[in-house]
């Protein structure tokens, strides 16, 4: 019998078990049976070197590159920059490693150095083979950002969550898991709370239009203390505020008790909360950007444009039919059959 060689793409930086777009992603590629992704050296100083002398892969892939040159204090980061530009220099020119990158955010959000944080992208930008990005709509920004052709960039979609997360629970246990009343409906925020997420501009729109027999939650940890402490100062008897990482085994429970979900973010070329929801059948209210507008364009009814505000698409939608919004949600799993992990693996073949 003779052994096909496959190709070997090392993926980068180590997110760990509890990331599972990386695990999905790995698993995708290597579905094909022709390339073997994995992970690299978890290394956040000489891990591109120590990846490439101990794997020799023929790709090395980086989801995010910001580990690698970031640091808490200012002076650790001056001497990061030059240490992790010198790395990549090393394996593309020495030992000849392809560089492929994928970009989820065109600027890491919530950073400060801005101008460092740019100087190292476009620097990476700058020696990669191809960039994947997860829309189109993300490609002329992204060029323009970087400062490389618009031709370097491939657009593949992420696939769904829908075979790592439990199954879903019927929404009245849910609801009294979590201590939530069985009647009246549930608007839902997930995920991480920083102030490029929206959460605060939510938490008063959702004051200012006072629906009757609705409440919010908002359940995720708040990762900024200053930002906290002013989404707690919002007061309302219908606002209920988890601030806790969720374990992946209990978003079951929240997806399932919600009858929408609100994601308002400021900025955001893709998210993956935006899927997990879709994955739920759940419809979602957010802003039409980046990939976030093509994956929902299903139920783009619910998608706040450029000059409409959080407040004005919450009454609007909460004025909905129960009826036409569980078919929006509806719409929005059957659409995940459209995108699959496996896609990303034509961009190594």
């Amino acid at each position: 019998m003779v052994s096909v060689k496959r190709t070997r793409i090392a993926c980068l930086p180590v997110a760990g078990p509890d990331n599972p777009y990386q695990h999905l992603m790995m698993e995708g590629l290597n579905e094909s049976g022709t390339l073997w992704a994995f992970n690299g050296a978890d290394d956040k100083f000489l891990g591109v070197l120590r990846t490439v002398l101990k794997h020799k892969p023929d790709y090395l892939h980086f989801d995010w590159i910001v580990s690698y040159y970031y640091r808490r204090w200012r002076w650790l980061t001056y001497l990061s920059v030059p240490l992790f530009c010198l790395q990549i220099l090393i394996i593309k020119y020495l030992f000849r490693v392809k560089l492929v990158w994928t970009l989820h955010n065109i600027l890491p959000h919530d950073l400060d150095l801005v101008p460092v944080h740019r100087f190292c992208q476009r620097f990476m930008a700058g020696h990669c083979v191809w960039i994947r990005v997860f829309s189109g709509t993300s490609v002329a920004k992204a060029a323009q950002e970087l400062q490389v052709p618009a031709t370097r960039f491939r657009v593949v979609p992420e696939g769904d969550y829908t075979t790592y997360y439990p199954t879903h629970s019927q929404q009245e246990e849910a609801r009294k898991y979590l201590g939530i009343p069985s009647s009246g409906r549930v608007l839902l925020y997930l995920g991480l709370i920083k102030p490029y997420k929206g959460v605060l501009e939510l938490l008063e729109a959702f004051q200012q239009i006072d629906p009757p027999d609705t409440c919010l939650l908002v359940a995720g940890k708040i990762m900024d203390q200053a930002y906290g402490e002013a989404i707690k100062k919002v007061p309302s008897e219908r606002i209920r505020l988890v601030d806790a990482f969720i374990p992946p085994s209990e978003l079951h429970y929240y997806l399932s008790a919600a009858d929408l979900v609100v994601l308002p973010f400021k900025q955001i070329e893709n998210s993956g909360s935006v899927i997990l929801a879709m994955g739920f059948s759940k419809p979602i209210v957010a802003p039409a950007l980046g990939a976030v507008q093509e994956r929902l364009a299903q139920q783009s009814q619910l998608l706040y444009q450029p000059g409409e505000t959080l407040k004005e698409k919450l009454q609007m939608v909460l004025a909905m039919p129960k009826d036409v919004l569980e078919s929006a949600g509806n719409r929005n799993f059957r659409a995940l059959s459209n995108y699959h992990w496996g896609d990303f693996a034509a961009l190594f073949l």
